[in-house]
């Protein structure tokens, strides 16, 4: 596996301020905007596609690749809404998210880094379902490979899992999964630790292109870009897990200095340890006084006697990309 010495993770941007939101940040290598004259997306009265990029797949997804008829294909989710913990669902980190997932396609109206990605490539002959993150790929139409790395403490790879198909309806179960979340192609990524992770509630297109669809209310008058009432996509799949307290606060922030379990508490005065750097704060049994909404060793709903972990909720849409194998080492 791939080494990498730096740990970052999934919270630093809420406190520094680093991140955009996605669909503000600059052209493409000399792609037009959609937000300036004569956008090869179409700036107009209305809001569809005329690029070939965008168009040179018959999708509902803006899918750069076509899985049409295949048995194996791959999709990489689009979008990804975080539902809970609070802490994640709204400003810095929500937009972080936003911006990494959201291609860098500015004629398809799509204005992200494109340097976030989370795979899901299916088989349909085995009912099996291969999932994980991907290093940032320089054009999306060229494919992604699976993540083979170790990030700090964290091995980073793909799972393999059940998850047959159904008239494009499936569901499926990852005991833990590390998902790195890249913010450029040189720096280390930032570490969403997940544990009992489901995917549920999703189904795949006919032509095996998309999970959801494309949103086909977005505003000409906001130049056609998602905002918190027109998102990019109509989510089609849910997803469920949770993060242990224990785990993220042995993971350091950098710049403020502080673990991921002080970021999760929305309080450093009262939770803070005041060391440096600043981890949670510990009784007198060296126990975590933060207590979060879930309990790590029955996957449910937190008690008072156990209450190690937080929940983590989301909504995602995906669309067709074409998956290459494990990124060489």
């Amino acid at each position: 596996m791939r080494l990498l010495n730096g740990v970052y993770v999934l919270g630093v941007s809420a406190l520094t301020g680093a991140a955009a939101v996605a669909g503000c940040s600059g052209d493409d290598g000399g792609a037009t905007s959609s937000s300036s004259p004569g956008s090869s997306g179409g700036q107009g009265e209305d809001c569809d596609l005329h690029d070939a990029v965008c168009t040179a797949v018959a999708s509902d997804c803006i899918a750069v690749h076509d899985n049409q008829g295949a048995t194996r294909f791959g999709l990489r989710m689009a979008q990804l809404t975080i539902t809970k913990p609070d802490v994640l669902a709204t400003g810095f980190v929500a937009n972080l998210v936003a911006e990494g997932l959201t291609m860098k396609l500015p004629q398809c109206y799509l204005n992200g880094t494109g340097t976030f990605s989370w795979l899901l490539e299916f088989d349909t002959m085995t009912g099996k379902l291969r999932t994980g993150g991907a290093l940032p790929a320089d054009d999306p139409r060229q494919g992604y490979c699976f993540a083979n790395m170790t990030v700090g403490e964290f091995e980073i790879a793909p799972t393999e899992i059940d998850a047959p198909l159904a008239d494009g309806a499936w569901t499926g179960e990852v005991e833990a999964l590390n998902v790195p979340i890249f913010l450029d192609a040189s720096s280390a990524p930032i570490i969403l630790p997940l544990h009992q992770v489901k995917l549920s509630d999703a189904a795949v297109s006919a032509d095996n292109n998309c999970i959801g669809r494309r949103n086909d209310a977005l505003d000409p008058q906001n130049l056609c870009l998602p905002d918190e009432e027109h998102p990019a996509f109509i989510n089609g799949g849910k997803l469920a897990a949770f993060i242990t307290l224990e785990e993220v606060d042995k993971v350091i922030v950098p710049d403020v200095n502080q673990s991921l379990c002080v970021v999760l508490s929305g309080n450093i005065g009262e939770y803070g340890s005041g060391e440096t750097p600043n981890t949670c704060k510990r009784d007198e049994n060296g126990q975590i006084v933060l207590k979060g909404d879930w309990c790590s060793a029955t996957n449910s709903v937190a008690t008072a006697e156990c209450a190690d972990a937080f929940a983590l909720g989301g909504e995602y849409a995906a669309s067709a990309v074409k998956i290459t194998g494990l990124c060489p080492q």
